[in-house]
């Protein structure tokens, strides 16, 4: 029983085949055929502030901050909001979004078309706080989100909830490699059991957050 249960979670095809059905696809730039008054960046990027070396250590969700750059750059999006706090406990002082904005500055963003979120610690928060700034500020009404393939239907339904409706521009896609090759289809490998926590994590979140009310 073990050893079947270990072939399952390190099979390729399966967990491809499921993140595929699960996720909202990427589509290409080129494809948006209007500006967008703000581009809503969901938090993620940072894995942790290192210290020692004075720099940010990014995780595998960086692709958020880097898509949302050539947007803005490629004249998709007029603004970028940055959402995310600090997500550790024994480091609130670690705001994620504060790090990521002076990193979009020195990439080329004029410091008035980035705003800031910084106070969330989850999706949830991140629909909610992100709301009261759009809702003060007079930054239009066409917003698109940015946020991994596989995070995008609970940030979506999160920021319908709290009244703010997007257009849904994911990154960061886990699956749809579409190489049936052997390696592709039974080769087991362990990585596929970190894609499964994803997927599993994104399942249980919007189950607990259908039972809360979050959306």
């Amino acid at each position: 029983m073990a050893v079947c249960m270990l072939l399952i979670f390190t099979n390729p095809y399966i967990i491809d085949r499921l993140m595929y059905v699960w996720e909202v696809p990427t589509k290409p730039a080129k494809s948006l055929h209007k500006t967008y008054d703000v581009g809503i960046v969901m938090g993620g990027s940072l894995r942790y502030f290192d210290t020692g070396a004075d720099r940010m250590v990014y995780s595998a969700s960086v692709d958020r901050m880097i898509q949302a750059l050539q947007l803005y750059h490629d004249g998709h999006i007029r603004k970028i909001l940055l959402t995310g706090g600090s997500g550790f406990v024994n480091f609130q002082e670690w705001k994620e979004s504060g790090l990521i904005a002076d990193i979009l500055i020195k990439s080329g963003v004029p410091a008035e078309d980035i705003l800031l979120e910084n106070n969330s610690r989850n999706t949830y928060e991140n629909a909610v706080y992100s709301a009261e700034v759009l809702k003060k500020g007079n930054y239009g009404s066409e917003y698109l989100l940015i946020t991994s393939a596989s995070h995008m239907r609970r940030s979506m339904a999160c920021f319908e909830n709290a009244g703010i409706p997007t257009t849904p521009f994911s990154v960061d896609p886990r699956s749809g490699s579409g190489m049936y090759t052997p390696d592709k289809l039974i080769q087991p490998d362990a990585e596929n059991m970190v894609t499964w926590d994803a997927l599993l994590h994104e399942w249980v979140g919007m189950v607990m957050y259908l039972l809360m009310g979050y959306i």
